[in-house]
């Protein structure tokens, strides 16, 4: 730290150069992170999706009533249940990563 009144000493232009381009680097380094991680939670969200629509399949091809409510209500559960994990998570993990 300076005395009141006196100004810094100006910083030579190769370490500035040096800290700027190492800065940059680690910069690129976590937005490629970030986007990754933002690119595995959509494919996943889609995935969960995916399996929703297979067990709603099901209760479309079942002749009882019962187990095509009982699919219906399953894939709604494992859709919805599936696509808010994968978005919690991805949250908490951008929360830990520094990302917002």
């Amino acid at each position: 730290m300076n005395a009141p009144g006196i100004p810094p000493m100006p910083m030579k232009p190769e370490l500035y150069k040096e800290l700027q381009a190492k800065r940059e680097a680690e910069h690129r380094s976590a937005e490629r992170d970030r986007q990754w991680a933002m690119v595995r939670s959509g494919v996943t969200c889609l995935v969960w999706a995916g399996l929703g629509l297979v067990c709603y399949a099901f209760a479309f091809h079942t002749t009882d009533a019962g187990m095509a409510e009982i699919y219906k209500w399953g894939a709604y559960v494992i859709t919805y249940g599936g696509v808010s994990f994968t978005l919690l998570r991805a949250y908490r993990k951008g929360e830990k990563r520094g990302d917002w």
